[in-house]
Order: C-alpha cells, then structure tokens, then sequence
C-alpha cells in the first residue's frame, strides 16, 4: 500500500463562537496520518482557485521534493527554472496550525482574506490536498464540477430560507 495520503469527499463548516473551524472528521484523520499522528495542519492558497488549501505535513516535503525534480528536468534539457522563486511559490505561503481532538483550528487570517472566506468554508478533497472555499466564490466558478457547485447552491439557498443560521 502506498504512504501517500489522498483526500476525497466534502462538508461545511460554520465558524463557532470564537471563529474556529472544524476539520471534518475523514480529513482529519488523513491530516494526522500525513503529520506524524499531530494535530498539525498546513494551510496555504490555491495560486489559480481563489480558495484555500488544507493538508498534512508529508504534502510539504512532497512539494519541495517535486520542485526539486523540476529542476532536475530543466537543468537536463537545458532550460532554464528558477527553483527558489518555485519554492518560494509553494512552500512560502504555507501556515502551520494546530487543532483540537475534536478538529477545530483557526484558518489563519491571511489565508482566510484571500480566499474570502467568513463564517462558512467548505472543504473540498481533491487529491493530495483538500480545498476550503467560500462557499459562494465554488458556485460561481464554472470549473468545478456542477455535482458540486449545485451541492453548495442548495446548501447556501436551504441556509438562506432558515435565516442564515
């Protein structure tokens, strides 16, 4: 069996009182396994989606390990590739949080302005990773998949009919 961990599914989280999140449960498990069983997640922004991203500590050395191979391959075919504005790219952004047993963290503030992100976040396995959206920013980008954008609408219009609580 492979060591690479791979997120799937989808949930909301509504921010609690003090502005916490939940990491859902599956993800959650995935994320400990990924970061040495710590309650450890990394978070940065997605550099095309306009969300943000979710996964454990293995996914970092996973990414500084492709860059490396990025450059690599360049240096072979004689191109060139600048593999610190690359790892800057990837690697720079990244937040590292704690959460609780029961999943809650604190999407970092940077993180949480840039993907607009307020009182809801939607996670989003896709991978190696998992997205954590606005809500309303995933329904209205014509590239996700329309099983998922019509999931959140109903979510955000079955919200809306109870008063947005």
């Amino acid at each position: 069996m492979s060591d690479v961990i791979l997120y799937s599914g989808n949930a909301f989280s509504v921010a609690d009182g003090k502005g916490r999140f939940v990491l859902p449960l599956e993800m959650r498990k995935l994320v400990r396994q990924a970061s040495g069983d710590e309650n450890r997640l990394c978070l940065s922004v997605h550099m095309a989606n306009g969300c943000a991203t979710g996964f454990g500590l293995s996914h970092k050395r996973f990414l500084f390990d492709e860059v490396a191979e990025l450059e690599r391959l360049a240096r072979e075919a004689n191109r060139p590739f600048n593999g610190d504005l690359e790892r800057e790219n990837r690697l720079g952004t990244i937040e590292d949080v704690n959460f609780d047993d029961g999943g809650r963290f604190f999407l970092h503030p940077d993180i949480k302005d840039e993907a607009g992100i307020t009182d809801v976040a939607f996670f989003y396995g896709v991978g190696r990773y998992f997205q954590i959206w606005k809500p309303e920013a995933l329904v209205e980008s014509p590239d996700r998949p329309a099983l998922i954008r019509n999931k959140v609408k109903r979510w955000l219009d079955a919200r809306a009919a109870e008063g947005g609580k």
